[in-house]
């Protein structure tokens, strides 16, 4: 296999409005604790979401969905800590997207353990 591409579509993405936004946001607040440290909290509490919501743990989802409601204020009030975030969810759905595009040939090559299944 030739890897070229692989690299050639690294480039793209770092090349990407996206990606270079996502860059000067995270710059912006590289010296701004109370920035940082909204993004940090915020995005920690949503991993811990997504893991409940998974997980099926209706109290915990409902607590940390209740923990993100709270500290939604704050991370609005705070110009850096929203324009990181806003950069990281533009980001996050480019990323996904080409993820989605890539792991079509690898879940083709899975398809093997779903007939396993029946």
């Amino acid at each position: 296999m030739n890897y070229d591409k692989a690299y050639a579509l690294q480039k793209e993405m770092r090349d990407s409005e996206e990606y270079k936004a996502l860059m000067d946001a995270q710059k912006a607040i590289e010296n701004d604790d109370t920035a940082k440290g909204l993004v940090e909290k915020f995005l920690m509490q949503q991993m811990q979401w997504e893991y409940a919501k998974m997980a099926g743990d209706k109290d915990k989802e409902e607590s940390f969905m209740k923990e993100q409601q709270e500290l939604m204020p704050m991370v609005q009030a705070n110009s850096g800590a929203q324009a990181y975030l806003q950069a990281h969810v533009r980001w996050t759905q480019v990323s996904n997207d080409i993820y989605r595009i890539i792991s079509e040939p690898i879940t083709e090559g899975m398809k093997i353990l779903e007939k396993a299944k029946q």
